[in-house]
């Protein structure tokens, strides 16, 4: 039985996808080794070093018709596949490789996968390539209930890094640092300067400009970084997390005593690294990733003052914490690798 990853963002470049195919070969069996096939447009030869237990195939018209002619069964692994708000690009790679499936007769399933603005399960190909997906296992409620709602099979499971962040968890949160883990979704947000100079008040030892996303994107980590001026840009080291190997990346995260999340899976990571978090709501998955985690979330309302969210983040961080322990994440692990079971049960 040969599996055929469908999902095309891995080697883009963001540790967090690097965590959730992780989590996924840790659970597969014996029998699927040496087959899986993945395309991609990054730099295969990187991702062979890292993942050698996928073949890594072109990203291209002839390559993946092949791949799905090929497979067995088709798997969308990880992410946020359900989305439209910002782009089509992903939505246009699911419908054509539902299309492939469906001409080559390949069931499709989807695994560990979330959503990430509501108005995507109202795009017609979300809903038939959900339709068409024999299977779907969530990450979050939300999605599930979305996917059945329009006519999908849906479970809930978790996310797919859990599985291997239980196995090796990041460094422990450092006393008085405070890390910064920043997306907008190729937007810029002219508080953020207002923002930063809000925390002053916490009086941080260190302060920390984690790059999850090691692309100078529009509205990322680094591109942002770039664009604050130089007395912030010394006060906020920056400090890339991507490095040769998943183990490598993982043990670069400055976690900290205290961190600004807003991207999905430097939530989880502060959450097994003990750090005390509050996340930015910028989209569907970061509210799912504050559920999941129990961690406060704080709406970016358009009409507040940059100066104003800061104030409510430092006001929560000096809150006592909320219950929170390995158990509770410790049971998403288990949750995503039942859900990978299941997956390999079902496709014999």
């Amino acid at each position: 039985m040969s599996i055929h990853i469908g999902h095309h963002f891995f080697g883009a470049g963001n540790v967090g996808d690097d965590l959730m195919l992780a989590g996924f070969l840790r659970t597969v069996p014996e029998t699927y080794r040496g087959k899986l096939t993945c395309c991609v447009p990054f730099d295969r030869s990187a991702l062979a070093l890292r993942f050698p237990e996928v073949e890594w195939l072109p990203y291209d018209d002839g390559s993946r018709n092949r791949a799905i002619r090929s497979c067995q069964v088709w798997l969308g692994l990880g992410g946020s596949p359900f989305q439209s708000a910002v782009s089509r690009w992903f939505v246009d790679h699911l419908a054509q490789e539902a299309r492939l499936c469906e001409q080559a007769g390949k069931p499709m399933y989807f695994l560990g996968v979330g959503g990430q603005d509501p108005a995507a399960f109202e795009v017609p190909e979300i809903q038939s390539i959900c339709r068409q997906a024999r299977t779907v296992w969530t990450r979050d409620q939300a999605t599930a209930d979305r996917v059945a709602k329009i006519g999908g099979s849906a479970k809930v499971a978790a996310d797919l890094a859990h599985v291997h962040l239980a196995a090796v968890p990041p460094p422990a949160a450092r006393s008085g640092r405070l890390t910064a883990v920043l997306n907008f979704d190729f937007a810029d947000w002219p508080g953020l300067p207002a923002f930063l100079k809000g925390f002053d008040a916490l009086n941080a030892g260190e302060r920390v400009w984690a790059a999850q996303e090691s692309r100078e994107l529009p509205g990322a980590e680094r591109w942002l970084h770039a664009r604050l001026s130089a007395p912030e840009q010394a006060l906020w080291r920056l400090q890339p997390i991507e490095r040769g190997s998943v183990a490598d990346s993982l043990s670069a995260w400055p976690t900290g005593e205290w961190q600004i999340s807003s991207r999905y899976h430097a939530t989880l990571v502060a959450a097994w690294a003990g750090s005390k978090t509050v996340v930015l709501a910028t989209n569907e998955k970061l509210r799912g990733a504050a559920s999941e985690t129990r961690f406060p979330l704080v709406e970016m309302n358009a009409g507040r003052h940059a100066s104003e969210i800061a104030s409510q983040v430092i006001r929560l961080f000096q809150e006592p914490p909320p219950p929170h322990s390995r158990d509770h994440l410790q049971r998403h692990a288990a949750l995503a690798a039942k859900a990978c079971a299941e997956f390999f049960a079902a496709v014999g």
